[in-house]
């Protein structure tokens, strides 16, 4: 068979957007026929070299050069033709969706520091350091790159925290220093502040700030220390509140939660980007008076404002409902202080191992009762704070081009910032920010239950020790209702064991997703199943090996391959994957069986979960499928539950 040559086939031609749809000849042929219908006697010599034709076709030109304008300009005002950076800027801009001038690269890092020993030979805690966000690091071989903790960093707390023995007592033997290691999370970013006096108050002021890589804006605050908040537009009349503690007690050792509701916000501002990629602030145009009040609507407040005359000749504004303050507050007789987060690009993306030396550190200890003498070895404390990145820092990317853009924004616009579909929901469940309760696991699915509706209504929602979370249960027999949805949700308790979310998280989440659900779905906020599970295995282990170390090789496979981070609701066990993985340990000749138990609650002891699952007959074909009701298969005693046994 004879070799054919491949040949590239061209690239295809971009559409053409065309709002005339004429050139040269159209205009010339309009203008001949034009002519013969309305001036046949007068002018009849269309030949091309006569002085008349002159005169048509130098019409023709101009009609084809403003033609050629007017496409031009109509291609440039769609989003999906338009060639010139600034114009999709404009359009993506207008559509929501804001382009950004620079990405940060993140990374874990480990910090480390040497403790003095105590009197009891443990680490001194009056030396433990804790350390505030916003420290500095750079790169060894980039100091131009600089990186800053976004999470405080404390020391004193044993979670995730390492301590060897650094140096002892030559006579004793006894630790004399400890080196302490804590896990960091690393950001390509610094802060920068600038001020800006503002006299008089103008309509939509605008602030250019000086800066070409800005990732975001951290905070804006003015000269009488009252903050003011960026939104998605100036029509937007609240935030969530950042402030108010919630009134939910906590467990030990768990971050405290933030109450999740929202207030007004009437100094605001929105952020844009310029033709010439320019990061600005517009704040808004009204001098009204200012409140933070929670925000409700009020209908006597509507009914005194508006109600005046017939109801029928009032056209209610839905931009601007409460008639609050147009569009915001406009600053004035201040100075605003505005802090924002510089870095990242593509040069950010630094190896591993690099981010090595330290810069300024945000140390927040008390010294206040250290003496001199304590006060210098803590201050050497602090001095021996070294860091490292075990992992290269990835992300960092330049300004996007204008294909990007555009991409996103057509992206941005068919999503609306809204959840459409059930990963919509998982994915902005998953979303909420922490403070206002973790969601780890999330798992939605349509309302499928014919007898029992639960009502989507949190208001009077309170705690219940049943198994449906909220008192507020009705039954109807009614049929399937179409847009329900019902939302299954777990986190975690102190020690990372899956656990169900309390009231408090359940009700953030809903006031949460109650800003981008669609009108017509209900949700259900459901506590999702955990079945507790226990494996029980037998290797053959070839010769030469020691049986202990490869059994104990194979349990740390097992937790590794049944990690709660890596597992969702509704996954099932295929159990040949696990005996590969097993079976891919060194020394393992093969494996001779494996079973996987139920545990449930009280059992040996143990605190599980109070769910009994029949393992045997959910199986089919070496798969394991979880229930009807959604539920997420867990080892919760990894320690106790992962039993093995070793022959050769």
């Amino acid at each position: 068979m004879a070799l054919q040559k491949l040949t590239k086939k061209p690239a295809p031609a971009l559409k053409e957007i065309k709002y005339l749809n004429k050139n040269f000849l159209d205009f010339r042929q309009s203008l001949i026929s034009l002519s013969k219908v309305y001036y046949p006697n007068t002018y009849t010599d269309f030949n091309e070299a006569s002085p008349g034709m002159m005169f048509i076709e130098m019409a023709s030109y101009v009609g084809d050069v403003l033609s050629f304008y007017v496409d031009n300009t109509f291609k440039e005002n769609l989003l999906g033709y338009a060639e010139e950076n600034k114009n999709v800027i404009s359009i993506a801009q207008s559509l929501g969706y804001k382009p950004r001038l620079t990405a940060p690269s993140i990374c874990d890092a480990v910090l480390f520091q040497i403790v003095p020993a105590s009197n009891t030979y443990e680490p001194d805690p009056d030396y433990l350091l804790h350390i505030g966000a916003g420290s500095t690091f750079f790169s060894s071989t980039n100091p131009q790159v600089m990186f800053r903790n976004i999470d405080i960093v404390d020391f004193a707390d044993p979670a995730d925290r390492d301590v060897t023995v650094y140096a002892r007592d030559s006579g004793t033997q006894q630790p004399t220093f400890f080196l302490a290691v804590k896990k960091v999370r690393l950001i390509s970013s610094t802060t920068k502040s600038i001020q800006i006096t503002i006299n008089d108050p103008e309509k939509f002021h605008v602030i250019t700030l000086p800066d070409s890589n800005i990732i975001n804006v951290i905070s804006v605050v003015d000269s009488q220390n009252n903050t003011w908040n960026e939104v998605d537009f100036l029509a937007q009349d609240y935030i969530f509140d950042e402030t108010t503690p919630n009134i939910y007690a906590t467990e030990p050792g768990v971050p405290p939660l933030y109450r999740a509701q929202l207030i007004s916000s009437p100094r605001r501002f929105v952020t844009r980007l310029t033709e010439n990629s320019a990061y600005q602030l517009m704040f808004g145009s009204g001098t009204g008076t200012v409140s933070t009040a929670l925000y409700n609507i009020d209908p006597r407040h509507i009914a005194n404002q508006w109600y005046t005359t017939n109801l029928a000749s009032i056209s209610l504004n839905d931009i601007n409902f409460l008639e609050s303050d147009a569009f915001g507050v406009a600053p004035a007789n201040t100075t605003l202080t505005i802090t924002y987060s510089i870095g990242g690009g593509i040069q950010s993306n630094v190896p591993s191992n690099t981010i090595t030396n330290v810069g300024l550190l945000n140390v927040l200890n008390d010294t206040t009762d250290l003496s001199g003498g304590q006060l210098a070895v803590f201050n050497t404390a602090v001095q021996s704070v070294a860091v490292n990145n075990d992992t290269p820092a990835t992300g960092g990317a330049d300004a996007m081009t204008t294909e990007e853009i555009r991409q996103n924004a057509l992206g941005w616009f068919n999503a609306q910032n809204r959840v459409v579909t059930y990963r919509d929901y998982v994915t902005r469940t998953l979303s909420m920010p922490a403070k206002y309760g973790s969601v780890i696991k999330a798992f939605a699915i349509k309302d499928e239950q014919i007898n029992k509706v639960i009502t989507a209504d949190v208001s009077t929602r309170t705690e219940n020790t049943d198994t449906n979370p909220f008192n507020n249960v009705v039954y109807v027999n009614d049929p399937v209702r179409p847009n329900a949805i019902n939302l299954y949700v777990l986190g975690y308790n102190q020690n990372k064991k899956l656990t169900t979310l309390n009231t408090a998280v359940k009700e953030n989440l809903v006031l949460y997703l109650d800003q981008y659900r669609v009108l017509t779905d209900e949700i259900n906020i459901l506590d999702g199943f955990v079945v507790n599970i226990a494996i029980e295995f037998d290797i053959l282990v070839f010769k030469n090996f020691i049986m202990r170390d490869v059994l104990a090789r194979c349990i740390d496979t097992i937790n590794e391959y049944f990690n709660i981070d890596y597992w969702q609701i509704q996954q099932p066990i295929i159990i040949n994957d696990l005996i590969l993985q097993i079976a891919a340990v060194e020394g393992v000749q093969s494996v001779k069986s494996l079973k996987i138990l139920n545990r449930y609650q009280f059992q040996d002891g143990m605190d599980y979960q109070n769910y009994r699952y029949d393992i045997d007959e959910a199986t089919i074909d070496g798969i394991i499928y979880p229930s009807l009701d959604p539920c997420i298969f867990e080892i919760r005693y990894p320690e106790h539950d992962i039993i093995g046994n070793a022959t050769s």
